[in-house]
């Protein structure tokens, strides 16, 4: 298919798992569509590079080969990611090590050599994807953990041997591996298909399992239903992959919608470590790469509201979604004013992203009355709220239950670890509602 036609988009309800399932399914119907798109060869340029749905796919087979040739060796054995890498190799990593019937685990480096250790114990994790540049930590880490408790370190394979297309000689091609063998049998729902891990703000990073059935509930979630009928290009190059946000708007939304998503460019191939994110080159990069929407976390859109060009480019996009913390009342505003369609999104490793998208009264009229002046507000699915015997609201999202008010006239309830002012929008019969000022405590 041509690179400019429609993808052709995958079924949501039928048997294929988001991976390899919708790898595959995409590099046989939309094999030449980019599924990402950078500056090339690096962020000064007005050339784009592109890696096409079926290069990711073919990316994926080289990683599944690379750590576990022939399929030998065990099923479902926990591998932690903790590189340095651009976003680009990181991804193929964590597709080709579950083709590969692995289970990745990234983590962030930022971890503590005791947060690390307590991970891998508790997920039984024995082997460890990394860089020289961690040697020293990662020894630490083997420091830490109980004695005869065994732990292998396997090297990040390098970006061309992984991506061939992107050395700078690539006379004569390479051979393409041949496809990685398939799983004796079909797996369960309930399989385990990669870990991530909370944020730690009480105490050690826990582990969170994604099972099939976890990562499919996540695809029936508002913002990949709105990003797929809307044909959304994300630019989320500044996310790290480790984190949900992350791999869900540079890895998932891909898959589920055929569109591409915009990273920063590799600097693997001149042995340069990753782009830094900063608001400037952010949004450059989206602006070369034809985003439509862009998600990203407050201090980027604070400081995107202080500057006129960026703001009326921000303006011509079909939105602008924030989340991992608040944005000020004052620069949120300033920005609406300047017609930014502004969206805030609340979500968590365990549950994903429940809040609805798109839901301002833009393209149609909102059920809940929400204007773009309600920006700071979010609504809940129904989906996700039932009102349980006691009268309590409970906020459903997939196996997570989430408390809410115990009476729907009290102003302020205790939700989880957030305190949230509630109030119904526009003349509904106040069956939705939406959560403002929100803050983690």
């Amino acid at each position: 298919m041509s690179a400019s036609a429609s993808p052709v988009l995958p079924p949501l309800n039928g048997p294929l798992s988001l991976i390899p399932g919708l790898v595959d399914f995409h590099a046989e119907y939309n094999s030449t569509s980019p599924f990402f798109l950078f500056p090339f060869p690096d962020l000064s340029s007005d050339t784009l590079g592109s890696i096409s749905f079926l290069e990711f796919a073919q990316a994926t087979h080289r990683v599944a080969h690379s750590f576990r040739p022939g399929r030998k060796g065990e099923e479902d054995a926990v591998v932690a990611i903790i590189v340095n890498c651009d976003t680009l190799l990181y991804h193929a990593l964590v597709a080709g090590l579950i083709r590969a019937g692995l289970v990745p685990f990234p983590m962030s480096s930022r971890n503590s050599v005791p947060a690390i250790a307590s991970l891998m114990e508790h997920t039984s994790c024995h082997r460890i994807v990394s860089q020289p540049t961690f040697a020293p930590f990662t020894d630490a880490v083997r420091e830490s953990l109980p004695s005869g408790f065994a732990m292998h370190v396997d090297d990040l394979p390098a970006l061309t041997d992984v991506f061939p297309t992107l050395a700078p000689s690539f006379d004569p091609p390479r051979a393409v591996s041949g496809p990685y063998p398939p799983p004796a049998c079909a797996a369960s729902p309930s399989d385990v298909v990669l870990y991530l891990h909370s944020s730690g703000s009480t105490g050690f990073p826990k582990p969170i399992p994604h099972t099939h059935t976890t990562i499919l509930h996540w695809c029936r979630m508002p913002i990949f239903v709105e990003s797929r009928r809307k044909a959304i290009r994300w630019g989320c190059m500044a996310l790290p992959p480790f984190h949900v946000m992350g791999l869900c708007s540079q890895l998932y939304a891909p898959l589920l919608s055929g569109q591409p998503t915009s990273l920063f460019p590799p600097r693997a191939i001149v042995s340069a470590p990753p782009v830094v994110p900063t608001p400037q080159n952010t949004i450059e990069t989206a602006r070369k790469t034809g985003c439509t929407a862009i998600e990203s976390v407050p201090a980027f859109v604070e400081a995107w509201s202080q500057n006129e060009d960026d703001a009326k480019y921000l303006a011509s996009l079909q939105a602008l979604i924030f989340a991992g913390g608040p944005l000020s009342r004052a620069n949120g505003e300033k920005l609406v004013d300047k017609g930014v369609r502004l969206l805030a999104c609340y979500g968590a490793t365990e549950f994903g992203l429940v809040t609805c998208v798109f839901d301002d009264g833009v393209e149609e009229p909102s059920p809940i009355g929400k204007t773009r002046a309600d920006w700071e507000w979010m609504q809940l699915p129904r989906e996700c709220m039932s009102l349980g015997a006691s009268g309590r609201r409970d906020i459903r999202a997939a196996d997570v239950d989430v408390r809410d008010t115990p009476a729907l006239h009290r102003e302020y309830a205790k939700w989880g670890a957030w305190l949230c002012h509630i109030r119904p929008l526009g003349t509904t019969s106040g069956q939705a509602w939406s959560l403002a000022n929100c803050r983690g405590c």
